[in-house]
């Protein structure tokens, strides 16, 4: 199959309807109070009024009040959440922590000051990916502000590798090649990256291949699933490490005996071409894609028809593992530098935790009215009483596999352990939420503090690096 992702700058056919002016007041104040307040899920999804307690309005509103009195049908809280506010993807880095300060903001917009009109073209790889790709770059002049050095922990040492002053040449013409790029390798991206997931995982993402390339009756579905599709394979090229392969390495030579080294083996890419390429794929490629999936999967969600809960399930469960993984590559970055803190980015963390949040409690809201996985064998061969009549048999089998899966002994121990230990980054914390009962949001701890395990402040080191 060839795939060919849905250009996320082109605008939506769905026109929104217009409201017409409001005859009454009291409800105008109302409307403006709850825009200020956001609506919740559950008076969005049942497209209700959803009015504030007068007593506390940043509390529960008023119809979830009424309905919490029958906690048996409803379980969840009132939250007011919105799909479109979430984050897919880290912006840019902490302050001390830019590679260079020639992009103040996020804008694509070439170097000037050259050291040769010389172009050279470099193949590069990366850990999520097997499939190389190409740039073509260029020697610059380097500023106080660029940074020339790739670092990394051994024990309490900080240790460097010095990197020759080289940078994308054409920032416009590499963004067109990563889309190009990404496009044509989700999928071997995708296998690369969980070849050594959990079972559950590797069958849920296979599944959502599967699924998106054989379903003929919604071309809506299966828009907004090659869209997230590209948007995770995006992701994953945001926390990575980046090497140099093939005959041109720019002058370096490889990471030799320093077995404390990332890129043990492996000639590094300079720090300046990588603040490049976030560039490219946070302005050219994860900004417009995020906001067209957000929008799309919130219209999906909020239609409420049965046929399309399934879509729902799969991308849901595909950025809550995002969500994990992205934390555990924080992770491992926060060790890299040093940090005695857990994460390197606690910020963006709390940012995509709250995201995950936000994620399930969509996803219980609306799965809560009947949910398949508590559907037996008897409730199956009477598929058509229940709100998944028109389900292939296919898919019924794929949910009665996940559920044995979530039942075997070694899986269910380990969702509990991580659950116990809030081991956030464990790829099962996230997506095994979405099998709870009574299912309520988390909060998560986060440590700010800047402390290194070498007694200092993390250390940026620009310019040509001297000898001690």
């Amino acid at each position: 199959m060839t795939f060919v992702s849905v250009n996320p700058l082109e605008p939506t056919t769905h026109v929104r309807q217009k409201r017409g002016a409001f005859k009454n007041h009291e409800l105008r104040e109302e409307t403006h109070k709850t825009r200020d307040l956001k609506a919740c899920i559950r008076c969005r999804m049942q497209k209700i009024r959803c009015s504030s307690s007068p007593n506390n309005p940043m509390g529960s509103c008023l119809t979830c009040q009424n309905l919490m009195v029958n906690r048996k049908i409803h379980n969840l809280p009132c939250l007011r959440y919105r799909l479109t506010s979430c984050t897919e993807f880290r912006v840019g880095k902490p302050d001390g922590m830019q590679y260079s300060a020639r992009w103040p903001v996020m804008k694509i917009q070439d170097i000037s000051d050259w050291a040769s009109p010389e172009i050279r073209t470099i193949t590069v790889e990366a850990e999520v990916s097997p499939v190389p790709f190409e740039l073509n770059v260029r020697k610059f002049v380097p500023i106080p502000q660029d940074s020339l050095r790739r670092s990394w922990m051994d024990g309490k040492i900080k240790r460097f590798k010095e990197t020759t002053p080289y940078a994308i040449a054409d920032m416009g013409a590499a963004m067109v090649s990563m889309h190009s790029y990404i496009t044509k390798n989700v999928f071997k991206c995708m296998d690369y990256f969980l070849r050594n997931s959990d079972e559950l995982i590797k069958v849920t993402f296979k599944f959502a291949r599967t699924y998106m390339e054989t379903r003929k009756d919604s071309e809506d579905e299966v828009r907004l699933l090659k869209n997230y599709m590209v948007l995770w394979a995006a992701v994953r090229r945001t926390a990575t490490l980046d090497y140099i392969v093939g005959q041109d390495k720019l002058g370096m030579d490889p990471v030799e005996n320093d077995k404390s080294s990332p890129l043990l083996g492996k000639v590094p890419l300079p720090p300046v071409m990588i603040q490049q390429l976030e560039i490219i794929l946070t302005v050219g490629f994860l900004k417009p894609l995020q906001k067209l999936v957000l929008d799309d999967l919130q219209r999906l969600i909020l239609a409420n028809n049965p046929k399309t809960w399934m879509t729902i399930y799969l991308i849901a469960f595909m950025s809550l593992h995002s969500c994990s993984t992205l934390l555990a590559e924080n992770y491992r970055n926060a060790r890299r530098q040093g940090y005695k803190r857990r994460f390197s980015f606690p910020q963006f963390v709390q940012e995509r935790h709250n995201s995950a949040n936000v994620f399930l409690a969509h996803y219980h809201y609306r799965t809560e009215q009947c949910n398949p996985f508590k559907l037996n064998q008897s409730d199956w061969k009477n598929r058509h009483t229940t709100p998944f009549a028109d389900m292939a048999t296919k898919d019924v089998i794929f949910l009665q596999k996940t559920r044995a899966l979530l039942a075997e002994k070694d899986r269910a121990e380990e969702i509990r352990y991580v659950h116990e230990a809030n081991l956030y980054e464990n790829e099962l914390f996230f997506v095994s939420q979405m099998f709870e009962e009574n299912w309520q949001p988390r909060d998560i701890e986060i440590d700010t503090g800047s402390e290194t395990i070498y007694g200092g402040p993390v250390k940026v080191y620009y310019g040509v690096p001297t000898k001690s």
